[in-house]
């Protein structure tokens, strides 16, 4: 697409700048990000209620093992002091008793706070490298501690340090949510993959309805589009071929108007000629008949008044003179007065003649094949305003040395084909048309026809026309569904 197509047209509602870029992307696109926009929200949402779930569950599991071990501590050293008190070793034994426990982490200590043994929970050092420190950030919960005297003999020896210890718990959170992470995605990318494939099939009327858009904009209003599963879509397509069929009997209409019009406007004109013909012509010949024979009665009278009515007479003979060449420059303009009466292949040499005598120094030449004699007065008169036309625009405004005039008829398509070339300097490509190809382009387009404008090779212009035509014989046309449209 160029840039003058993106451009707004002044008319035109302005989009707001902030959607612009939405806007570039394909529906399809846009759904898909949509649908990730989505989950990447659900997602977070998702890892939110997570950790706080995960930071609740902690901190009560942690609670809970803090007192199941308290319990475990107090009974052991409770028994171990009853067992070994005479030999007063409860102290060395208590770490081969008290070992294994989960959530929580074991500090024994003699009487002066020096640490005898630590045991650590085997979760913590199982996991210690495998979950981010952002998540343990996110997950821990305050650590809670308590404390169980070590007595022997009524003396206290020591004592036990017991602290809740999560990270085995935070251990087991991430690499839940590490399952369900991997899960989710696997699951969106597979419902990404399968929203793209069923968007394409979805879609894909949507750009056949484009192209047909595109052919009806090209003037092809015969172009259908085949109905579509989807319910909404076909009826779309629906309304769609119901327009192209409303716009090409339009079509249709304007073009027998259009041609009627053409008919009709050369009937007036083939009236107007005939009238300047017939009562014109002879006025201006019985003009001159009596200038005439007034001028042999001159001879009669005295030389003075002779000679004043011979000065008049001159006078009135020059005006007849301008009248009649008038006249037959209206005739020609109006209507040449040869078509219908001689083939048109001679009426097209004549004002090739025409031309080439009021131009010197420029060659036109005019070739020929398959014509026939006649097509009938629309056609005729078409051809020949299309030659007048653009011979008389590549004289005046082309400065033109040669020009080339081809004429190709063929029976079997019913179609002229006329190219007029010439050496000029051209027409700008910005330059408007003037009444003359307008009104050209008026006359080819109520027959049905097509032309065009093309820059010539080296220089110069070149018009190609194409007009259906069928024979005209015995005064009626051989295309009897054009008589039948009319």
């Amino acid at each position: 697409m160029s840039p003058a197509s993106n451009a707004a047209s002044p008319g035109a509602p302005a989009r707001p700048a902030s959607f612009g870029w939405w806007q570039r992307h394909s529906l399809r696109a846009q759904v898909l990000a949509a649908v990730v926009a989505i989950n990447l929200c659900a997602a977070l949402l998702a890892v939110v209620v997570i950790i706080a779930n995960a930071r609740r569950a902690t901190e009560a599991e942690m609670l809970s093992s803090l007192a199941v071990a308290e319990r475990f501590v107090q009974e052991t050293v409770e028994r171990l002091a009853s067992v070994d008190a005479a030999a007063g070793g409860s102290l060395a034994q208590l770490p081969l008793h008290i070992s294994g426990l989960r959530h929580v982490r074991i500090r024994i200590e003699d009487q002066a706070g020096n640490a005898l043994d630590i045991a650590p929970a085997d979760a913590e050092e199982e996991h210690e490298g495998d979950v981010p420190a952002w998540f343990t950030r996110l997950v821990s919960v305050e650590g809670q501690e308590s404390v169980i005297p070590i007595v022997e003999n009524g003396a206290r020896v020591g004592q036990v340090r017991v602290a809740g210890e999560a990270s085995d718990e935070i251990a087991e959170v991430w690499e839940d949510m590490s399952d369900l992470a991997v899960l989710a995605v696997a699951v969106n990318i597979a419902i990404l993959v399968a929203l793209y494939l069923v968007l394409g099939r979805l879609l894909m009327p949507l750009r056949t309805l484009s192209a047909g858009m595109h052919e009806l904009e090209a003037g092809r209003f015969e172009h259908r589009l085949a109905p579509p599963r989807v319910r909404e879509l076909a009826l779309i397509a629906d309304r769609f071929n119901a327009l192209g069929a409303a716009l090409k009997a339009a079509r249709d209409d304007n073009g027998r108007l259009n041609e009627r019009l053409v008919s009709v406007q050369d009937d007036e004109r083939r009236q107007i000629a005939s009238d300047l013909h017939d009562e014109l012509g002879p006025c201006v010949f019985g003009l001159r008949a009596n200038l005439e024979s007034i001028e042999r009665l001159t001879a009669r009278a005295e030389p003075a008044l002779g000679q004043r009515m011979g000065e008049r007479i001159a006078t009135m003979t020059d005006i007849l003179d301008r009248i009649q060449g008038l006249n037959r420059r209206l005739l020609r303009k109006i209507r040449p007065m040869a078509l219908g009466h001689v083939p048109l292949a001679a009426v097209l040499a004549d004002l090739v003649a025409d031309f080439e005598s009021h131009s010197p120094g420029r060659r036109i030449t005019l070739a020929t094949e398959g014509l026939a004699e006649r097509y009938g007065d629309s056609v005729d008169i078409t051809v020949y305003r299309c030659i007048q036309e653009a011979v008389t625009n590549a004289l005046r405004h082309g400065d033109a040395r040669n020009i080339a005039i081809s004429l190709h008829a063929s029976r079997r398509e019913g179609r002229i084909d006329l190219v007029i070339e010439d050496d000029g300097t051209g027409i700008a490509a910005d330059a408007p048309h003037g009444f003359g190809l307008i009104g050209m382009e008026e006359r080819i387009g109520a027959l049905g026809g097509t032309w065009r404008i093309l820059p010539a090779v080296p220089s110069g212009t070149r018009i190609d026309v194409a007009i259906p035509a069928h024979p005209y014989e015995f005064g009626l046309a051989a295309a009897p569904e054009r008589l039948a449209a009319q």
